[in-house]
């Protein structure tokens, strides 16, 4: 199978996949009002990523910003449950490639400028030692915390949340989280995609922002790969505000190797192994060193770190050189699954080719 990107717009109800390069291959049609794709597909082998496809808009009033952001009422955040990382139905393809350059983009503070007084607290606070127990990320209001949300979104089981994290690019309008919290992996896309940066026990402090479009490697989104588990989503301005203005955002290290001292956010709602007082209202974090667990065709593409954050926590970022002072680091890693319910041992794509492939469809959308 070869390790093709797709980029899409689902529309509401169909969730057809809106890329032209290499639908056929994929089983899927171009819904009506796609734009055609400005760059012919290549051949290519199996261990090489196609380039992305940026599209325009399908069209589907039913995902129109402020249709998607009026259909999350209160009552739907409240039924809202953690995404599970679905069972694939499509063969893994072959082990992702670090073909292309290192790829290095520093972080950027909102353009109203960073509040100090928490992070300075949240550096007080900290300790030396590694934490894998993860705890309550207590400084809101400035980096890192503004940059890490709630992510809401429908699937066919209704609504879900996953956590995402702002990640600098020209467009300053992108975010960052799992595969699983884009597709189901067997070809299809889910929606209404609804970001909140910085929430925190019920609070929205920095209002929200919807989706304007989604990317994810076709290993995932046509096989559910854990190694291609990343995507990439675009959101509209609010109120002629981009989301990376507002909150700041992360830096990112593409294929820059496996081994990272991280900062892991996210918001689970359960834990690994299990204990009690985990809500999923909280943003928590660990730290700890990252490690590559196996080679090809055992776990080729991911990395490791102990952290026991669960359900809820997919999509979140791992940051290597978090500066407090400044508020952000770099993006190495995102929350993809444990291998086991009572293991704090947490898994990562490694961010190699697919992450560049997928990071250049979206920057300047």
């Amino acid at each position: 199978m070869k390790t093709r990107f797709m980029a899409s717009r689902p529309s509401g109800r169909a969730r057809t996949v809106t890329a032209v390069a290499g639908v056929l291959m994929l089983g899927l049609s171009v819904p009506a009002g796609a734009a055609q794709a400005d760059e012919t597909a290549k051949p290519m082998d199996a261990n090489t990523a196609a380039t992305a496809v940026q599209h325009s808009s399908t069209g589907d009033p039913s995902q129109a910003p402020s249709r998607v952001a009026a259909h999350w009422t209160p009552e739907r955040i409240r039924a809202a449950r953690p995404v599970a990382v679905p069972a694939p139905e499509g063969r893994p393809v072959a082990p992702q490639t670090q073909r292309l350059p290192a790829r290095t983009g520093q972080g950027s503070a909102p353009v109203a400028g960073v509040s100090k007084e928490a992070g300075e607290t949240a550096d007080a606070a900290r300790t030396l030692a590694d934490v894998s127990r993860s705890a309550v990320w207590t400084a809101h209001g400035s980096m890192p915390a503004t940059t890490v949300g709630k992510l809401y979104f429908d699937t066919p089981k209704g609504g879900s949340q996953c956590t995402a994290s702002v990640v600098n690019s020209p467009n300053k309008s992108l975010i960052w989280t799992a595969g699983h919290c884009a597709s189901d992996g067997n070809g299809h896309w889910y929606s209404n995609w609804r970001f909140v940066p910085d929430y925190h026990n019920g609070q929205e402090p920095l209002g929200s922002w919807t989706w304007k479009s989604v990317s994810t490697p076709k290993g995932y989104l046509n096989g559910g790969d854990k190694d291609y588990d990343l995507a990439v989503i675009t959101l509209w301005p609010q109120n002629g505000r981009k989301v990376a203005d507002v909150a700041g955002s992360q830096g990112y290290r593409f294929n820059s190797g496996y081994t990272w001292h991280a900062h892991e956010f996210g918001y689970p709602f359960d834990t690994h192994p299990a204990r009690s007082g985990i809500t999923g209202q909280d943003l928590r974090y660990c730290t700890g060193t990252t490690w590559r667990p196996g080679f090809w065709p055992f776990q080729p593409g991911q990395e490791a770190i102990h952290c026991d954050q669960g359900h809820g926590a997919s999509g979140g970022p791992w940051l290597d050189d978090l500066q407090l002072s400044r508020g952000w680091g770099y993006l190495i890693g995102n929350v993809s699954y444990h291998n086991s319910e009572s293991s704090d041992e947490e898994r990562s794509p490694h961010l190699g080719d697919a992450a560049v492939k997928a990071y250049d469809a979206e920057k300047n959308h």
